[in-house]
């Protein structure tokens, strides 16, 4: 085989597995993406206390507080009632950036909110189903605009909370990678597939180098003989003596 095609073959094959494991590495980032999205600092708790990092100090979005239910208005003062059922306080928190808008006035506090500026107003567009697949809905949120420090709360009944930017600083993460491992893995597939088809069409048609490499050798029998080697072959004969009769007869 010659040599061109063996690098090709080789080559394709090494680059097609390599593709393949970051296939699969970004596939995997499937599941981990859904992990962050679901990462809470507290699952079906009443109490607790979480700390803020904001890593930039000018600020962090804060906590948002979700309770297993659905959004309804049975008693229909406008207001949905999983708000009204459930009582969030905050017990403690850090100072916050007066610049954020409105983060003076909360100073920290729990605040209603499902979508932003609908508090827990009871309409069909101030929703939050994100979390519908563990039956949570979203009630209100706090620490807005908290620089570091400690947030702790207390609440009449069990709460599920999120730590927005670090949940959204792990998704960036695993985006990344998903795209990534797709991108590099899908990309090193393709190029593999074609080293190889090339390296094969170069086997079947290339020939080998041993045989280029091969020097044409004639037989011995017709090899050039020398103007020396034919002279020495040469037969030397006398020429004959016509005076000297020949000797002996009858």
């Amino acid at each position: 085989m010659h040599t061109a095609a063996k690098v090709l073959l080789i080559l394709g094959t090494v680059v097609t597995v390599i593709g393949i494991v970051g296939f699969a590495l970004g596939a995997g980032q499937i599941d981990d993406l859904e992990d962050s999205w679901n990462t809470f600092e507290y699952e079906n708790a009443t109490n607790g206390t979480i700390m803020i990092e904001d890593l930039d100090g000018k600020g962090d979005v804060g906590l948002t507080f979700w309770v297993k239910g659905v959004y309804e208005d049975k008693d229909g003062d406008g207001t949905w009632d999983v708000c009204q059922n459930t009582s969030v306080t905050i017990t403690e928190s850090p100072e916050v950036n007066n610049s954020w808008e409105w983060a003076e006035l909360l100073d920290g506090n729990f605040y209603n909110e499902v979508q932003a500026n609908q508090e827990c107003d009871a309409n069909d567009k101030n929703t939050n189903y994100d979390r519908e697949n563990k039956g949570l809905v979203k009630i209100g949120r706090a620490c807005w605009g908290c620089y570091e420090g400690n947030v702790s709360f207390e609440s009449n009944q069990s709460v599920w909370v999120t730590y927005e930017e670090k949940v959204g600083e792990e998704i960036a993460e695993d985006g990344l990678l998903l795209v990534l491992g797709f991108g590099l893995g899908g990309g090193g597939i393709c190029c593999g597939i074609l080293f190889l088809i090339i390296g094969g069409i170069m086997a079947l048609t290339m020939k080998d180098n041993k045989a280029q490499d091969m020097m044409f050798t004639p037989p011995l029998d017709n090899q050039l003989v020398s103007p020396q080697a034919v002279n020495k072959s040469v037969t030397h004969m006398s020429q004959p003596d016509f005076g000297k009769p020949p000797q002996g007869g009858l």
